[in-house]
């Protein structure tokens, strides 16, 4: 991974396949972020052992994994979501757009 999963950064890495899922993951990883005490930042709950995320958190790094182009058992999921949440209007198309123009720039075109 090109980012630290406990402390990912809040814009998407140079290496992300998918930035606005990375934006939709990051944004539920800062809401569910342990406190100082161990308590998920969103509902309260107390994280296991201290030092586990609560599963929402451990969700939000499997969607960053994702946007970086790394499987994980919830990757469908996250990318059904993110196209949903674009179908659904609830993502500035101007978000959608930057989307498609960076990956137009950052994917290797192929000689016919």
């Amino acid at each position: 991974m090109s980012f630290d999963v406990e402390n990912p950064p809040v814009e998407p890495p140079a290496d992300c396949r998918h930035r606005l899922l990375w934006r939709l993951a990051r944004a539920m990883r800062e809401t569910h972020r342990p406190d100082s005490n161990s308590f998920c930042m969103a509902s309260g709950s107390w994280h296991a052992k201290h030092r586990d995320l609560c599963r929402l958190a451990q969700l939000a790094q499997e969607g960053m994994r994702t946007a970086c182009g790394e499987p994980s058992t919830s990757s469908p999921p996250w990318i059904a979501v993110t196209r949903e949440r674009l179908a659904a209007g609830e993502i500035d198309p101007v978000d959608a757009v930057a989307e498609v123009l960076w990956h137009h720039r950052h994917t290797p075109r192929t000689r016919r």
